[in-house]
């Protein structure tokens, strides 16, 4: 595979000709990942504890890939292609160079996604079963943890990304709903942003609660998702009013 360097991006390659990327924040999460494993690994060597944490954390890696990919695949199905995939700190971003024509392409495609995270995670919950019954004796519970992993993880991603938070999956299926019943995509789409923000503001307050209640800074993560989610809903809804003051200017006054 070969990797070439773009603007903080490492690009790894090409899946069906989209471009696949890891941006230099995914580090942080993958020293978290890592770290957070191999300390609830105290049974195992330290350094078998953070090889298989490392571990973990690549396969996360692969499961936002897949992810992404499900989503570029269904679009593609629309006529919409896919220019690259890049995962960074808070998940992965999917660029289609459109935006799917129709209500019902724009929900497929945003389903696309927890779909295929809800199909890894069965696919790691058959794993966890299997390998309790077959795995050989010394590596059987490495292999009980990597699958425990694939399952958690992607179940996580599935729920998570289904809240109804633009411009998350569940938020882009919220926008096709609103798109459908008023025939007005721009409109739809600040609304979503609306709910969107409302939606990172609590979970911006649920993170910090629970991190003072806790003390595990791993929460603060989700405060920064939130964060994400808000910023962007902040943007679609200026963009939104910028557009509709520049058409209330362009309309003729009235003789």
């Amino acid at each position: 595979m070969r990797v070439t360097v773009g603007r903080h991006t490492l690009f790894l390659g090409r899946v069906s000709g989209i471009r696949i990327g890891v941006h230099v924040s995914w580090l942080v999460l993958f020293a978290l990942v890592t770290l957070m494993v191999a300390s609830g690994l105290t049974s195992l060597p330290a350094a078998a504890g953070y090889a298989l944490g490392a571990l973990c954390a690549i396969v996360l890696f692969v499961s936002v890939v897949g992810h992404e990919l499900a989503h570029a695949f269904a679009a593609r199905r629309f006529g919409v292609g896919t220019a690259s995939i890049s995962v960074f700190l808070l998940g992965g971003i999917a660029t289609l160079e459109e935006e799917p024509a129709t209500p019902r392409a724009d929900a497929l495609v945003a389903l696309a996604g927890p779909a295929m995270s809800a199909l890894i995670a069965l696919g790691g919950c058959i794993g966890l079963l299997l390998a309790g019954r077959f795995a050989p004796f010394g590596i059987r519970d490495a292999t009980l943890i990597l699958a425990a992993y694939v399952t958690l993880a992607n179940a996580a991603l599935a729920v998570f990304n289904l809240l109804p938070a633009y411009p998350m999956d569940g938020g882009r299926v919220l926008r096709a709903v609103i798109w459908k019943r008023t025939n007005d995509r721009e409109r739809a789409t600040a609304v979503a942003a609306r709910i969107g923000m409302s939606c990172g503001l609590l979970i911006v307050a649920a993170a910090v609660l629970i991190c003072a209640a806790t003390h595990e800074l791993f929460f603060g993560w989700y405060a920064l998702l939130g964060t994400f989610i808000l910023r962007a809903g902040w943007s679609h809804e200026r963009a939104f009013q910028r557009a509709r003051r520049n058409v209330r200017a362009e309309l003729p006054a009235a003789a």
